[in-house]
């Protein structure tokens, strides 16, 4: 008869509470001390991001350039209808200039016009400001607006290796800089 309650008592199996308790304490630690670097890693990755989405709008307004043997414009746009200078936080239009009167302020997109693209804004609290109200390209892809370009996003912790910078040269093709070099 003692040789059976012994039995049973070995086949029961789990957790202490004492256990379970060190466990998730030394979870807490572990999520406490990687949680900084995550929150850095995920503001780098949404710059990069950004940046690319950057990169992407430049190539079209070049590829339509092209395309359409005609000079294609990018503004900054607060309202997704009009350039609005100094605005590129909050979004950019892609379009053809038929009139070419465009200087990136108010008033620069009218009836005649043809919007290729409007693009929102970023997204998270990064911010995005322009050397230039308007870029240009050129009907051979080449930039129009004269000598090297920048758009800078910048993280709103202000963590200078998260900024980045995408630079137009003359040469119309964007590259994209990373870090405290923009």
């Amino acid at each position: 008869m003692m040789q059976r309650k012994q039995k049973k008592r070995n086949k029961i199996k789990g957790f202490s509470l004492i256990e379970l308790l060190v466990t998730v304490a030394m979870m807490g630690i572990l999520l406490a001390l990687s949680l900084p670097n995550f929150q850095d890693t995920i503001e780098g990755t949404r710059s990069d991001s950004q940046a690319k989405l950057l990169i992407t709008t430049l190539n079209l307004a070049r590829s339509e350039a092209i395309r359409r043997g005609t000079e294609v414009s990018i503004c900054p746009s607060d309202d997704s209808v009009d350039c609005d200078a100094g605005t590129w936080t909050d979004g950019w239009i892609v379009f053809v200039d038929v009139n070419e009167d465009a200087d990136g302020d108010g008033g620069s997109i009218d009836g005649g016009d043809i919007v290729i693209r409007v693009f929102d804004s970023l997204g998270g609290d990064n911010a995005l400001v322009g050397s230039v109200d308007l870029f240009q390209y050129n009907a051979r892809g080449f930039s129009e607006t004269g000598g090297t370009q920048t758009l800078t996003l910048t993280p709103s912790s202000g963590n200078t290796d998260n900024a980045r910078c995408v630079e137009i040269g003359p040469s119309g093709r964007p590259r994209r800089i990373e870090g405290a070099s923009c």
